[in-house]
């Protein structure tokens, strides 16, 4: 059993942008996604949601960022899947929890308790055990 999804794939270049993408790209996108929406709920404050909301989230210099990083994500979730089987390629995803942790720490000084510290720990080896290649 492997994490591809076809077995005549177009080919090493393919697997190695899907591998790329799926281990790298949408890690990032998604971070970058949470800090985006992060500094733009900043700027929002305590504004009720509604149109002016909207038009105001849009005018933040993140809002904009918010929707190319989403389409962005688009694109890239579509190459890993092209090539990765989806069993294989969504655990990944969680390891933009452990990320978006950090990032709170480090960036906008978040305190970081050692329960958070220790289900981070538990992600990563939950997705290590998931993604291991059964023979």
């Amino acid at each position: 059993m492997t994490i591809w999804s076809r077995e005549n794939a177009d080919g090493p270049i393919s697997r190695r942008l899907a591998l790329f993408t799926l281990f790298l790209g949408l890690p990032l996108l998604g971070l970058g996604y949470q800090v985006a929406s992060k500094f733009t709920a900043m700027a929002l404050g305590d504004k009720p949601f509604g149109m002016d909301w909207i038009v105001a989230a849009l005018s933040q210099p993140w809002g904009p960022t918010l929707l190319v990083i989403e389409v962005l994500s688009l694109v890239a979730w579509m190459v890993v899947l092209s090539e990765i089987k989806l069993s294989a390629a969504f655990p990944m995803l969680a390891l933009g929890y452990v990320l978006v942790m950090v990032t709170g720490w480090l960036v906008f000084h978040e305190q970081l308790h050692w329960l958070q510290a220790v289900g981070g720990v538990a992600i990563m080896g939950g997705v290590w055990m998931i993604g291991r290649e059964h023979k």
